[in-house]
């Protein structure tokens, strides 16, 4: 049951997920050294899942997104960030969840979104397992022997950090639109804690209009060809 609902979530990932993003801005906030700190730590920890992704996709790549949107992988990676998680993208989505919430202090998203993107996520991984386990066998039993979870493990992470050269290009051309998503979240979050006059709105308006050409521009300089993530990890 619960593979089989991770595969479904692993197809409609993109449409259900963002839906439950909505009750972050349900009600009203007040305006309170309490918020704004709230505001101030929930971001935090929002750009550290960033980081977490952005360190993964930049130091070794997995395939994501699947293959006709069912679970894929033509691989098994083990390598950069990969050798201290074996979901470093998904933790860094859920401490981006996590600092959303915080952000907001919104306790709908907190009681209802939260927990069920906690559960979507952890079916989407045993639905992962399953299929990487049939896939790689032996080998991936022994990689999730050494290999926490969710958790990373922290010892040896500063020789990775040195030994693989960062790809910033593959960074962009793979991650920007999560970097954009996250971007415009925080920059709504930020309007709504502080109740933002009318100048906070133009203000905010502008940095939304600046974050979405500069996603439209990396989206058409992938499209023509001009911007591409370089060679495949060998």
């Amino acid at each position: 049951m619960r593979i089989t609902l991770g595969n479904f979530l692993f197809r409609t990932r993109n449409v259900l997920f963002p839906l439950l993003y909505l009750t972050l801005f349900i009600g009203q906030q007040r305006v309170s050294q309490a918020a704004v700190a709230m505001l101030i730590a929930g971001a935090a920890v929002a750009l550290l899942g960033q980081g977490i992704r952005v360190l993964t996709v930049g130091l070794d790549y997995i395939v994501r997104g699947g293959r006709q949107r069912k679970v894929y992988a033509d691989s098994l990676v083990q390598t950069g960030l990969f050798a201290h998680c074996r979901n470093p993208l998904y933790l860094g989505n859920l401490l981006m969840i996590i600092g959303f919430g915080v952000a907001a202090n919104n306790s709908w998203y907190l009681t209802i979104a939260m927990p069920l993107f906690f559960l979507g996520y952890a079916c989407i991984i045993a639905a992962e397992e399953h299929y990487l386990l049939g896939r790689f066998g032996d080998d991936y039993r022994h990689y999730c022997a050494r290999t926490p979870r969710l958790l990373p493990r922290l010892r040896g992470l500063g020789k990775t950090l040195r030994t693989f050269a960062f790809n910033w290009r593959r960074v962009v051309v793979k991650e920007y639109t999560t970097l954009c998503m996250t971007l415009l979240m925080l920059v709504l979050l930020a309007a709504r804690a502080l109740h933002a006059d009318a100048r906070g709105w133009i203000i905010s308006a502008g940095l939304i209009v600046l974050i979405l050409l500069a996603c439209g521009a990396v989206r058409i300089l992938k499209k023509s060809g001009r911007l591409h993530a370089g060679l495949p990890r060998q």
